[in-house]
């Protein structure tokens, strides 16, 4: 009876062993497992892409779009923020205080046609 009892205790003893060495293994090995995908998945992500390949997920809209000419104008004009410029009247100015030339009278003369102007001289070279 003593020499069975002594087998048992020796091979549960080993089976413990056995399962604590496995469990030690396996866990390690998954521990390496993840790691090394961890490792994988980040290397990855600073890789260069393959030729051809085109990441269409990506969206590429910049950050701060940039003002076209009529609004970026709009948005620098100078204000009116003084009083002087707030209550500035506008100039005044006199329409009848100059002559027009004589080729601008309008005439009574019913229009008769211009003739051509004759060609310049050829120039010898």
């Amino acid at each position: 009876g003593d020499h069975t009892h002594h087998q048992r205790t020796a091979t549960s003893v080993v089976v413990v062993l056995y399962s604590v060495l496995y469990f030690y293994y396996y866990t390690t090995m998954m521990k390496s497992i993840l790691l090394l995908l961890t490792l994988l998945a980040s290397a990855a992500a600073f890789a260069p892409q393959l030729f051809g390949v085109k990441d269409v997920k990506t969206v590429c809209f910049a950050k701060h779009v940039q003002d076209k000419a009529a609004r970026w104008a709009k948005a620098k004009r100078p204000r009116k923020s003084r009083p002087s410029d707030i209550n500035r009247t506008p100039p005044v100015y006199a329409i009848h205080s100059f002559q027009k030339p004589p080729e601008y009278t309008i005439s009574d003369e019913p229009a008769s046609p211009m003739p051509k102007p004759s060609a310049p001289p050829a120039t010898q070279g």
